[in-house]
């Protein structure tokens, strides 16, 4: 048997002995449990991928197996189903919107939002053709494993990447992307592994076990991990392990820092932002969210069991997800108490001391129209809502000289619109741009990569033509009939979604997910000072604009207020607001009326006490 057909068996047979999908139930498998509040020491042996015990000084020994090796105490498939990795799963409420993943491409201009749980207006990977292989690829550096990165067997038989699949392996989920107690584990060597595709390398890097030489992505197809190096190809050795000798005690176990309660620095490397632009308000004078400064951290409100279903504390979370015991964690169950009688330590509410705000003067018809966090939370919002970057985005927390404040996509915030319920909150808004192909009533997105395929051919064509000269250069031609295209409209099967601007957003719709953090203390929300803070025409809430995008190929770009974004009728809203701003003089007038009337009643009171006197005398 020949070499390659050889190695293509052997990746085969690798397949089908891979773990079991996660879809697999834990079953009746008797765990290894300590029912205590007492962190348990994990001073434990690790597992490769096969569940053989790793010896350091296997020269043959794989990376570690999250999954293997955590297992053996914890219920993986259950964990597997939990809020960080279930994106895929279609029958999980998807609950409030959230940030979606981006697709970014500035050679075509595409800013497109990617999300698998079916938000309105974001597109689902495989309609934008990102297979499992390739949105890992694409988003893998935020991703703590799982999900996408973890298909079932089946879908490996049937990927376009099977083979490369075989070399890369699953991501497996890092358990310490969250549970690491220090800094020991990295997640961004955990990022650089997954660019190099070494999937299945990526957690024993990031905990730093061992260093990892070589890459799967310059392996051949048909690359088999027992065979020595081709000397003639040494860069296509594949990923080879140096272990560190020090991590492990003579018994081959290694000491895991773990914690149950992970620290606020875990979730910072995915979920963190930065205001950027002119007067950005970042450094020393940015506002750090109050429950962080009394002493909170994120997993305190962001709780969950053993399910991993993260509670993400937004009012109606526990009616849509059937668990009424999460209500407490949101703005309104932690200060103000639930409404369950049989449970007075969430009925009171006050947890982990909480003030119980009075909000004395402000009419109730705020609570029913804004959220909390439309007056608590996010920087103070000025007339020109600023631009954000955030890690998802942007990749924040990877290091890198390249990263430039006007970097795609623009996103924006805070901007006020009405959320899922109905209610106004702060968000953060990216308009999508790309090109679409126009099908009846509706507009189905062209990737980036088959635009570019287009673009090329035009290219090549007008080369054969002479209609430009051979040598130009191949990129700029290509971007100048990309920049060309967008500048058309109903010309071509390909539609640039962002240029009708007759309707009111037209086909211009942007996507929004509300924020609550950083939340400011009651002495710095809005309405403080008085009601003008938000019922004035200088009102954030209500004038504050924004701008859609700055991209290059639109060579003007509208501008839109708060009250245009939520379909408000801004002459009622002027009118209305001024009946704040007059207010102090209504008051006085009202003052002087009273005190008028007070007199001429004080006045008749007394000429007929002395009519009376008058009578009697």
């Amino acid at each position: 048997m020949q070499k390659p057909a050889a190695a293509l068996l052997i990746v085969i047979l690798g397949l089908g002995s891979l773990p079991r999908s996660i879809l697999a139930s834990d079953g009746d498998v008797k765990l290894l449990r300590s029912d205590s509040a007492a962190p348990y020491v994990h001073r434990i042996t690790l597992y490769d991928h096969d569940g053989t015990a790793i010896d350091p000084d296997d020269e043959f020994a794989g990376p570690y197996s999250p999954r293997m090796t955590c297992s053996k105490c914890h219920p993986y498939a259950t964990i597997a189903a939990g809020w960080h990795f279930n994106a895929w799963n279609e029958t999980v409420s998807a609950g409030r919107p959230g940030e979606p993943w981006l697709l970014v491409d500035p050679q075509t201009g595409t800013q497109l939002p990617i999300s698998g749980r079916n938000w309105p207006g974001t597109y689902p990977p495989e309609e934008i053709g990102l297979t499992n292989w390739r949105f890992v690829k694409m988003f893998g550096r935020h991703i703590p494993g799982g999900g996408f990165g973890e298909p079932g067997d089946e879908q490996l038989r049937n990927a376009p990447e099977m083979l490369r699949w075989g070399i890369s392996g699953k991501l497996e989920i890092d358990c310490m992307f969250c549970h690491a107690a220090d800094q020991q584990h990295d997640p961004a060597e955990a990022a650089r592994q997954i660019e190099k595709e070494n999937f299945k390398w990526a957690p024993t890097a990031a905990l730093g076990l061992a260093v990892i030489r070589g890459e799967a992505r310059k392996a051949p197809d048909d690359w088999d991990p027992l065979m020595p190096p081709d000397p003639d190809f040494p860069e296509r050795a594949g990923p080879q392990l140096i272990w560190d000798q020090s991590r492990f005690d003579p018994d081959n176990r290694v000491l895991l820092n773990i914690t149950r309660r992970p620290p606020a620095e875990r979730c910072y490397f995915c979920h963190s932002f930065r205001q950027v632009g002119v007067k950005a308000n970042h450094g020393i004078a940015a506002g750090r969210d109050v429950h962080l400064a009394a002493g909170l951290i994120c997993v305190d409100c962001h709780r969950n069991g053993l399910d991993h279903m993260i509670v993400r504390g937004y009012r109606g979370e526990a009616r849509e997800r059937g668990k009424p015991d999460i209500a407490a964690f949101s703005c309104e169950g932690c200060h103000l108490g639930t409404d369950d009688p049989d449970n007075p330590g969430t009925s009171l509410g006050g947890r982990y001391g909480a003030p119980h705000p009075q909000h004395r003067g402000l009419p109730p018809l705020h609570f029913e129209k804004l959220t909390c966090t439309a007056c608590h939370s996010g920087p103070w919002p000025k007339m020109n809502a600023k631009r954000f970057q955030t890690a998802l985005a942007h990749g924040l927390g990877l290091a890198t000289r390249e990263r430039e404040d006007d970097d795609p996509p623009h996103i924006v915030g805070p901007v006020f619109a009405r959320q899922h319920d109905g209610r106004i909150a702060p968000q953060r808004m990216i308009f999508p741009t790309y090109f679409a192909r126009v099908e009846g009533q509706s507009f189905v997105p062209v990737s980036p990569t088959e635009m570019r395929e287009v673009a090329e051919e035009i290219v090549a064509e007008a080369k054969r033509d002479h209609l430009i000269e051979r040598d130009t250069d191949v990129n700029e031609q290509i971007t100048q009939v990309l920049v060309s295209l967008a500048s058309r409209q109903n010309e071509s099967v390909f539609y640039p979604y962002f240029r009708d601007r007759e309707l009111h957003f037209g086909p211009w719709i942007p996507y929004r997910w509300s924020i609550a953090h950083n939340v400011r203390p009651a002495s710095q929300s809005l309405g403080i000072r008085d009601c003008t803070d938000c019922h004035a025409d200088d009102g954030p809430i209500f004038f504050g604009s924004f701008m859609p995008t700055e991209h290059a190929t639109l060579a003007e770009t509208p501008s839109f207020t708060m009250v245009s974004l939520r379909g408000d009728d801004a002459t009622f809203t002027k009118v209305w607001n001024l009946g704040f701003v007059c207010r102090p003089a209504f008051k006085w007038f009202g003052f002087i009326c009273a005190g008028i009337i007070a007199l001429i009643i004080l006045h008749y009171a007394l000429a007929g006490i002395g009519a009376v006197t008058r009578r009697f005398r």
